[in-house]
């Protein structure tokens, strides 16, 4: 993924980059927060990547305009003919770059363009400010793998805090659904498998949590993310998978499963005695970088894995 038309001012990239992201629903408070860090920017020191799809982006967007802070637009469509006085004004002064990674047959935003979009402007950033993030949206998924990333105060505590222990800011309250309240838990030698929904109303996704106990203090998660489509065909890969160790055969080590979040890939190596099933998802960044989860189970637990990932899709299809 690279950017494939630019406007403006291209030195702007040599810059040190902070990236603003924001999930389309928002709690209360939160405009106060991000005007708060938009204050807190100058136009000597700061240089600001963010696209314009959420409310809260395009707000952020304008502000920057005005305040005439080096701004880096990073569009997930293609590049637009006509743009607004503000736009044109700050081209004009050379404090803005307009950038887009979609080519001229992208005509309107996808989720997958604008997915895209966020995983370069963020791969592209030294920072990466994160207004609110939605559990188990689209931007969830993008961020998964970063460690250069500030939250805004108190914008998102459910992301540090303990499993089952996750309240929402005050003021916002997330759509209850039946796919909200179903979860399974699976325990075994190496931690416990958390499977459960991520579903915001507007997005829905299959998570499963990996958990295993470092110390007393700490958690170790890895997280694999999915979407419908996506989670079919791990089940289908998990039944070839079970099919193929009950008969003592070798799994083909190409077998691969697509997902947004990074491909999918397995491995069956031996530990303590005892054979184990490793999955793996690895999404590459156009840097060079790669966003790695790794999950690993016993193969004596495969059917009680495959039977959740089951009942799972079932539940998906009720709704």
């Amino acid at each position: 993924m690279k950017i494939l038309n630019k406007l403006g001012n291209e030195a702007l990239m040599k810059n040190k980059k902070t990236a603003f992201v924001c999930s389309r629903k928002v709690p209360d408070r939160l405009e106060y927060l991000v005007g708060k860090w938009i204050l807190g920017l100058s136009p000597e020191r700061d240089c600001v990547m963010c696209g314009n799809q959420s409310p809260m982006e395009r707000a952020v967007f304008t502000v920057l305009l005005q305040r005439k802070i080096p701004t880096i637009l990073m569009l997930a469509e293609a590049m637009h003919d006509n743009w607004g006085d503000d736009v044109r004004q700050a081209l004009a002064e050379g404090r803005l770059l307009i950038a887009t990674h979609c080519d001229p047959s992208v005509h309107n935003v996808t989720a997958r363009s604008a997915f895209d979009r966020n995983i370069l402007m963020m791969s592209l950033a030294s920072l990466i400010v994160v207004g609110y993030c939605t559990k188990g949206g689209k931007l969830e998924r993008a961020l998964a793998g970063f460690d250069n990333v500030e939250y805004l105060e108190n914008g998102q505590p459910w992301l540090i805090m303990p499993e089952n222990k996750n309240p929402e800011p005050k003021g916002y309250q997330p759509e209850q659904t039946k796919l909200n309240a179903w979860s399974r838990r699976l325990r075994q030698d190496w931690g416990t498998m958390f499977f459960d929904f991520n579903d915001s109303g507007a997005e829905t996704y299959f998570k499963i949590t990996h958990s295993v106990s470092a110390n007393e203090d700490y958690f170790s998660r890895q997280k694999l993310f999915f979407d419908f489509k996506e989670l079919s065909s791990f089940r289908d890969a998990m039944a070839f998978i079970a099919e193929k160790t009950n008969a003592g055969e070798a799994v083909p080590p190409e077998l691969t499963v697509e997902s947004l979040s990074g491909d999918i890939t397995f491995s069956l190596p031996t530990q303590e005695k005892s054979q184990l099933l490793t999955i793996t998802q690895d999404k590459a960044y156009n840097d060079g970088r790669h966003r790695i989860n790794t999950i690993r189970l016993g193969i004596k637990e495969l059917p009680e894995f495959i039977g959740y990932v089951e009942e799972a899709l079932a539940e998906w299809v009720k709704q």
